[in-house]
């Protein structure tokens, strides 16, 4: 795997090396989340650590709110001791240096209750960037009374997917949706084929978005949108959450983190959506892919980094952090750490899946997601190319040729900050 080292001498950065201080000065933990259920743990660890508190900042999610809050508080000198974000974003914060290099402060026992896959989306050149919370399988949601009312049995293949969406359509209900402005929940579809956009080979990166599976992914999902068999609309728009209110959406692909979300957009559902595996390419040979996962970064900055990883350790193992971040009922959370399940099965409440063992139907999911997956340094940029060429869907233009479009655009800019890079 590429080193940390290579990266930034590649692009002409300075090569910041970990640390681990002996006592950290005084002050309270500052601490930037987006993350649902953060709050209540927070104060779960604040009653039972009194003298090393935790402020939290709540930020919004994505490229224009934490993300562009965190470089510049970075760029400032005023970055929080710890941020949550997602795996997606760890390579560009531990390029520019605001993600501290931490292995020397990862523990024996934290490293064995979190697993491999967990691990590699955080280690870069075998060096650690971020401490893995959760590692969550993508799943379907769909409508069980639309489903039954309509004769359709739940998809177990991604052919039986597309018969399903046959049959649903051919009654005014579109069997699911594609987003334009999803390209995380595309890159699912494609780790489940065992496509891969970056790679590594020495100290230069490597970059194809149209490989054998990213073709099979683009090619089926454009098949659909062919058909007319997919409602195409923005995630999280009004449009789309319209139609999941009205009927005329039966599921909804996403990762377990995804679960409770839906709960709250769609209240008038309770009680008729239900859960099940993500369809499969080859029942003989599973996989799964996930919609994003979220892991927390020590700032490169932080004077208290010590603390700073007890905090973080505390969140990704403890069963106490877990009842306290699912007793929001915001959060639906999937631990990376496996003896979390029991305690977070327990405290997540399905009533509106029909009672459903949430948390026992991902674990079963939970091995067949593989680590050979990578993301690129500038993701904001990447998936800003991904989403415009997605956009123009609806006039003309083919999921195949937006990846195309994207990796033209992502080549060059990765070039633009002195890294190598070369398309494999």
């Amino acid at each position: 795997m590429i080193s940390r080292r290579g990266l930034l001498t590649a692009a002409g950065l300075t090569v910041l090396a970990g640390c681990s201080s002996t006592k950290d000065p005084n002050g309270p933990l500052t601490f930037w989340s987006s993350l649902r259920g953060t709050n209540t743990v927070v104060d779960a660890w604040n009653a039972r650590n009194p003298r090393e508190p935790v402020v939290l900042e709540t930020v919004t999610s994505g490229f224009a709110g934490g993300n562009a809050k965190l470089s510049n508080a970075a760029r400032a000198g005023n970055a929080p001791d710890v941020v949550s974000m997602a795996d997606a974003d760890l390579p560009m914060f531990a390029l520019d240096g605001v993600a501290a290099d931490v292995t020397d402060l990862v523990s024996a026992g934290l490293r064995d209750d979190l697993g491999a896959v967990a691990w590699s989306g955080a280690t870069f050149g075998g060096r650690v960037y971020g401490v893995p919370l959760d590692l969550p399988p993508l799943l379907m949601l769909y409508r069980e009374d639309l489903l039954r009312e309509h004769g359709v049995e739940v998809p177990t293949t991604w052919d039986e997917f597309r018969e399903a969406a046959r049959a649903l359509k051919a009654r005014n209900v579109y069997l699911t949706s594609f987003h334009p402005n999803g390209y995380n929940l595309f890159a699912a579809h494609v780790m489940q084929t065992g496509g891969r956009w970056f790679g590594v080979d020495g100290d230069s990166w490597v970059v194809n978005f149209t490989d054998p599976g990213s073709l099979r992914a683009a090619e089926y999902w454009q098949s659909l949108l062919a058909e007319d068999l997919l409602f195409l609309a923005p995630g999280s728009s009004q449009e789309w959450l319209a139609a999941l209110a009205e009927g005329r959406v039966a599921a909804h692909l996403v990762s377990v983190w995804g679960v409770a979300a839906l709960a709250s957009s769609a209240p008038g559902g309770a009680g008729k959506w239900r859960i099940a595996p993500v369809p499969q390419w080859d029942p003989a040979r599973p996989s799964v892919g996930r919609d994003g996962a979220s892991l927390h970064v020590i700032t490169a900055d932080s004077p208290r980094k010590d603390r700073a990883m007890r905090f973080i350790e505390w969140m990704s193992t403890s069963p106490k952090a877990i009842v306290a971040r699912l007793s929001s009922g915001r959060s639906s959370l999937f631990p990376a750490s496996p003896k979390l399940w029991g305690p977070a099965s327990t405290q997540f409440k399905t009533t509106f899946y029909g009672g459903q063992d949430l948390y026992g139907l991902a674990a079963g999911q939970y091995d067949l997601q593989h680590g050979d997956w990578m993301w690129g340094p500038r993701m904001q940029s990447t998936a800003t190319s991904i989403h415009h060429g997605l956009a123009r869907i609806p006039y003309g233009t083919t999921i195949t040729q937006a990846l195309r479009d994207a990796e033209a655009e992502t080549l060059p800019d990765m070039r633009s900050l002195g890294l190598a890079v070369r398309r494999s």
